[in-house]
């Protein structure tokens, strides 16, 4: 049984408007399926508990919204090994179909969702705050420069009109340009894999991906993969706040590796202390502002249709 969300609040209503095409095209083939409109990430999150609780041995659901509605789907399943999980992506950024190969396409996109074996695994991140709290992404978590352009991106006057001329990538580079500008750094201690503690100057970002991009197609580790067990960490240190202007066009090429400023390194868990405290983010959303983060890959863990 096929069971679909449809987000009527990402991407400028492109979901809702989506459905009924691909209604049309699940009754031409005799499919199966049941579906609910979502209007808000809460929602999006209880109802997954509900197909997760239903018992279908075969259970597909499919979401139909952007990288905030699929966080909440990750964050609402109570049981991984319950359903299969397909996107048709209608956001904004649409990181998360980035990294499974879907597209805007919805015909394409449908059809592999159908086609799908339901044998492929990808893997997913965990974050853990100092109160203990835990939060599920599938893309990225970060403190920093991306967290900083995560949240003026989704709390952006201009991002219904951007959204609205099928420009939904050019939210993420105007907020970028807006951070560059006034962008305070830190200093931070990081721990990899519980091994010795390594001091890290006047920290730009650190981006834990477990896809390559991030904030509509930025590769922020570029050399990530969400299928391998581990988790990419991107990070740039002691920076000049004007340099981030000069170097910006070079992330969004996915050549910031080539400087010395720049690092990317692999791990299964990361510990990290910053002394002030630093915007931080899961997927676009929110985390507050932290001190300390625990970062850890939870390998093979959702089963995707794609």
């Amino acid at each position: 049984m096929y069971y679909i969300l449809i987000s009527d609040h990402g991407g400028g209503g492109r979901a809702v408007r989506l459905f009924p095409k691909i209604e049309k095209i699940l009754k031409a083939r005799g499919i199966q399926y049941r579906y609910w409109k979502s209007s808000s990430n809460h929602r999006a999150a209880e109802i997954v508990q509900e197909v997760c609780n239903l018992g279908d041995p075969d259970a597909r659901f499919i979401v139909m919204g952007g990288d905030g509605t699929m966080n909440a789907v990750l964050n609402g399943i109570t049981n991984f090994d319950a359903l299969k999980l397909g996107l048709i992506p209608t956001g904004s950024g649409n990181d998360f179909a980035r990294g499974i190969g879907v597209n805007k396409n919805y015909k394409k996109t449908l059809k592999k969702i159908l086609a799908a074996t339901g044998k492929r695994k990808i893997d997913l991140g965990q974050v853990t705050k100092a109160d203990g709290s835990q939060h599920i992404f599938g893309i990225s978590c970060g403190i920093g420069m991306d967290a900083v352009i995560g949240r003026k991106a989704d709390t952006a006057s201009y991002k219904k009109l951007l959204n609205k001329l099928k420009l939904g990538t050019m939210i993420y580079l105007v907020a970028a340009l807006d951070t560059l500008s006034h962008l305070q750094c830190t200093d931070a201690k990081i721990r990899i894999d519980d091994k010795e503690e390594i001091a890290l100057k006047d920290v730009f970002y650190l981006a834990f991906m477990n896809c390559r991009t991030e904030g509509g197609g930025i590769p922020m580790a570029p050399n990530a993969t969400n299928d391998d067990g581990k988790l990419s960490v991107g990070y740039a240190t002691g920076m000049k706040r004007w340099a981030g202007f000069l170097v910006f066009p070079f992330i969004l090429l996915g050549l910031q590796n080539k400087f010395k400023k720049f690092k990317e390194i692999t791990c299964q868990k990361i510990e990290v202390t910053c002394k002030d405290a630093q915007t931080c983010h899961f997927d676009g959303e929110a985390l507050g502002e932290n001190t300390n983060l625990t970062v850890e890959i939870l390998p093979q863990k959702l089963t995707v249709l794609a």
